[in-house]
């Protein structure tokens, strides 16, 4: 077994069955992570053990409708990336959390920084690895974010691929990542299903889909002004949103934030798992000391 955790189980958030791992403390302060597109809970893998290792903290992983070992939607319902504000806003209800701390990468770190300004009182303070908000478009760019959207639902889709064992499926993720083969065996054996003819991904297909809409940025600023929690934007040298030119701007939109580099690519937290905790402890810890005083 390459993926380790303390506990699972499955809740139902919209009529969807969601699968959720923990790491700590049953009893520590609720920690929700929120992992990115196409991965699953164990994107959190490395970065558990050091962050739960005092005690302190019980971190919440779930996993989004077709991602990991999570139910997929039904045929005749559509993945829109927005939609994730609904699951959190459902897990939070579901297991009775009260303003949470949020630990969120890529996918996951947008979308907690969207509801964060949706419900400013319902979040204590989020860590987003490697994005800060959403990927927006123009208002000129929406007729072809729906024609493509459109054409992308209409494509037959490609025969399944299977593959022998965890390394093999490892070997064709690692083609398309920054991550070697024995970092990415804990995302990848929680990512598949055994069948008869191999392993094949769990992820649902659908998700490669366009969202039929996505925000613009004077839409992401007006969210982001919302926010009131304390943040901390944790950016890679290499990672995916180095050339995202509204990135920069977006820091001028927080009231409260903390900004640091760190080398690696986009699943830093994965590669370097012991300088980004050492970071995430450290602004845990301030924002405790704040809180006190």
């Amino acid at each position: 077994m390459h993926f380790k955790f303390d506990r699972e189980y499955q809740i139902q958030i919209n009529r969807n069955k969601i699968n959720v791992i923990e790491w700590g403390s049953p009893e520590g302060e609720p920690v929700l992570c929120l992992h990115g597109w196409l991965d699953n809970a164990a994107t959190f893998h490395y970065l558990a053990p050091l962050l739960t290792q005092s005690g302190h903290y019980r971190l919440i992983a779930i996993e989004f409708p077709g991602h990991g070992q999570s139910e997929h939607l039904h045929p005749a319902a559509d993945y829109q990336f927005i939609s994730g504000i609904s699951i959190i806003d459902g897990l939070l209800d579901v297991l009775k959390l009260e303003k949470p701390k949020f630990l969120a990468h890529s996918m996951g770190a947008a979308l907690s920084s969207i509801y964060a300004g949706v419900f400013p009182d319902k979040v204590d303070s989020i860590v987003s690895i490697d994005a800060l908000g959403a990927l927006v478009s123009s208002p000129e760019g929406t007729v072809r974010q729906l024609r493509k959207a459109l054409e992308q639902r209409k494509t037959k889709r490609g025969n399944k691929r299977y593959f022998k064992d965890l390394e093999s499926a490892a070997i064709a993720r690692a083609q398309v990542s920054e991550l070697p083969v024995d970092v990415l065996l804990p995302l990848i054996e929680r990512g598949v299903t055994l069948c008869e003819e191999g392993y094949q991904w769990s992820s649902d297909a659908r998700l490669k889909h366009l969202s039929w809409l996505r925000m613009t940025e004077p839409q992401m600023e007006a969210v982001m002004r919302e926010i009131i929690c304390p943040m901390l934007v944790i950016m890679a040298t290499d990672g995916l949103y180095k050339d995202y030119p509204e990135i920069e701007q977006r820091f001028d939109y927080l009231k409260n934030a903390e900004r640091v580099e760190l080398e690696g690519g986009h699943h830093l937290h994965m590669q370097f798992a012991d300088a980004v905790a050492e970071k995430i402890n450290d602004f845990w810890s301030k924002n405790e000391q704040n809180s006190v005083n």
